[in-house]
């Protein structure tokens, strides 16, 4: 049985007033959803409350564009753009109305009272109207369908995947917009999966092994990562699949100097560390918030290495000056992050097509200033959370074009899609993330 929390539970009307206010601070740009999702949990609510709340933001992300271009046709002015907390609330509610297990009656009620919650006493029978109304009445047949509003996707990158992927854009967007599965990595250092599994299986948790990742299960049962048996005694972690994939591509051997590049918040660190003892890693990351989620981690694990925050173009700089070298090169390169969509609805919220170009520049700084530091022979893998070409083979071309030292290694792999320069897992593919990857070796000069 999940834990109790110890926090009292809110009452129902808190809950919606907080879900109002989350939203409102992702739609308004001044948090991440992680971030809001983060302050929502400091509000001294009850694991239900949370876990009823995260639902509920992340479904009203979701339908975004549907369920705005719904409410504004059915407004006889529009809201003023002080009032997006309101704005939030009623979206939120149409969200519980038609796609969350609450009766619709209660729904109603508790988020009319959440009005005076946010500040918007005068907006209650507006709020009781509409939604009695959603939930009587079809969406209009007369509703202008965009492809945005249909896909729930900014036209722009509607438009970048059809160019990118004509056999299969229509399948990443369905994929984006659908609920993701609780992955975890087993931690090998403590456990096996096999004995996982029983021990979910011993506590009525359903649960199945991964096609791909040896050590990856998925949890059908959703509910609280820290109430899983085994969470305080470090024996996973939360990781998708296709992040799975990446560690066993380096090909670690014990004594491997290791650079694990933007490694925050430390998924694909552990898992070097948790599958080849004696490995000597080194974790570089600018993001110190990040950066401590890492160290957290590896002591929740039982793991430990050097821990580095800094910018990762400096600190490649200052290791050259001392004649460092790495055997192996873990890249997971500053991205879009296109291909996590469905973990993170907000992200089709707050990219823009500037950021793609902002990001590849990056990525090209980046794999330039990581180069000299591996070693003669050893190989990079260079990782992205991005579905984009731009991205990903672009970036890996125009690093080839002038690296005549640098030769793609084949990947035996059969997950995925081969592409040019590596191969690309596509969202939705055996249910796992967007995820690219390729991987270089240093030709040694003659």
């Amino acid at each position: 049985m999940p834990r109790k929390s110890n926090a009292p539970s809110a009452t129902p009307v808190a809950v919606r007033a907080l879900i109002a206010q989350a939203l409102a601070a992702v739609l308004s740009g001044r948090e991440t959803l992680d971030q809001a999702l983060a302050v929502l949990r400091t509000r001294s609510v009850s694991d239900a409350d949370a876990a009823f709340a995260q639902e509920a933001v992340y479904g009203t992300l979701r339908r975004y564009r549907s369920f705005g271009a719904r409410l504004d046709a059915n407004l006889l002015r529009p809201l003023k753009d002080k009032d997006l907390v309101l704005r939030a609330l009623i979206l939120a509610g149409m969200n519980e109305i038609l796609h969350m297990a609450t009766p619709a009656h209660a729904s109603v009620h508790e988020t009319v009272e959440a009005c005076a919650q946010i500040d918007r006493a005068w907006a209650k029978g507006l709020v009781n109207a509409l939604l009695r109304k959603m939930q009587r009445l079809p969406v209009d047949p007369e509703l202008e369908v965009t492809e945005e509003i249909r896909y729930e996707h900014p036209q722009w990158l509607i438009d970048r995947l059809r160019s990118d992927w004509p056999d299969h854009w229509e399948s990443i967007l369905e994929a984006n917009n659908a609920r993701p599965p609780l992955s975890l990595r087993i931690n090998c250092a403590a456990t096996t999966r096999e004995e996982y599994l029983r021990a979910l299986a011993a506590r009525n948790i359903a649960a199945s092994a991964m096609h791909w990742s040896p050590e990856g299960v998925v949890v059908h049962d959703a509910q609280p990562v820290r109430v899983l048996p085994g969470y305080a005694e470090g024996w996973f972690v939360v990781q998708d699949e296709a992040a799975q994939l990446a560690t066993p591509l380096l090909g670690c051997a014990a004594g491997d100097r290791v650079l694990d590049a933007c490694a925050a918040p430390g998924g694909k660190t552990t898992h070097l560390l948790g599958t080849t003892p004696g490995l000597e890693v080194v974790a570089v990351d600018i993001n110190a918030r990040r950066m401590r989620e890492l160290e957290e981690n590896l002591k929740r694990l039982k793991l430990a290495c050097a821990v580095t925050v800094e910018d990762v173009k400096a600190y490649a700089e200052a290791a050259l000056s001392r004649g460092e070298s790495f055997a192996r090169v873990m890249l997971d390169a500053p991205c879009s992050a296109l291909g996590v969509i469905r973990r993170h609805p907000d992200i089709r919220l707050r990219r823009s097509v500037d950021d793609v170009g902002i990001a590849v520049t990056r990525q090209q700084q980046i794999l330039q200033a990581l180069w000299p530091l591996l070693a003669p022979g050893g190989l990079l893998l260079y990782v992205t959370c991005s579905v984009l070409k731009a991205e990903n083979d672009g970036v890996l071309g125009e690093f080839l074009g002038l690296h005549t030292d640098a030769r793609p290694e084949p990947m035996a792999a059969e997950w995925g899609l081969a592409t040019a320069h590596g191969r690309q897992i596509l969202p939705g593919m055996d249910d796992m993330d967007g995820f690219y990857f390729s991987l270089l070796r240093k030709v040694p000069r003659q």
